[in-house]
């Protein structure tokens, strides 16, 4: 039986690692170690919540399944937009990071980089749980990468100007982002 590979598909920009292996893997032969992928180091919450879950998975398995972490992109030289490619050709074998990362590979992740498309937390799980977010797991599951999500908060426009609360806010203004297919 082939392992999967996984990956966090985060909401609202960012996750956390949380998974467990399907039933269907128990009898699965397991590498002796799997690499996963996450952008900051252990110190910062992505970091610290995958180094907790590989501890997790290694207790909860009696040490057959190990985790490495590989902090910084390291596997695909620090390039993020990388990840998703690197997962479905072997390189890594998990990864905690963005969907707007991923989304040049997926391109119906840029949802999530929709600026005030969800108005709280209730929205992005309505939206995640609905039909949207299983067509889209299902693009994802469709490229042999099994998707979970964990949510990581909103991300944050902050500029010397003034505060943003509404899209009017930005009228005039000059923001930078992080590229993907819609911008």
């Amino acid at each position: 039986m082939k392992l999967r590979t996984f990956l966090t598909v985060p909401a609202a920009a960012a996750t956390l690692l949380t998974m467990g292996l399907p039933a269907a893997h128990a009898q699965a032969k397991y590498k002796d170690e799997y690499r996963l992928s996450i952008v900051l180091g252990t110190a910062f919450p992505w970091g610290k919540g995958a180094e907790l879950w590989a501890n997790k998975v290694r207790e909860r398995t009696q040490g057959r399944i190990n985790i490495k972490l590989y902090p910084g992109t390291s596997l695909v030289q620090g390039d993020q937009t990388r990840e998703f490619s690197a997962i479905r050709q072997g390189v890594i074998d998990m990864a905690v990071g963005s969907t707007i990362n991923w989304s040049p590979q997926v391109k119906a992740l840029n949802l999530f980089s929709l600026p005030f498309l969800f108005p709280d937390y209730a929205a992005v799980d309505a939206v995640v749980q609905g039909q949207v977010g299983q067509e889209i797991f299902k693009t994802i599951d469709k490229a042999g990468v099994l998707p979970l999500l964990g949510e990581n908060g909103y991300r944050e426009i902050s500029n010397s100007k003034h505060a943003i609360a509404k899209p009017e806010d930005l009228k005039g203004m000059k923001i930078r982002v992080v590229g993907s297919p819609c911008s």
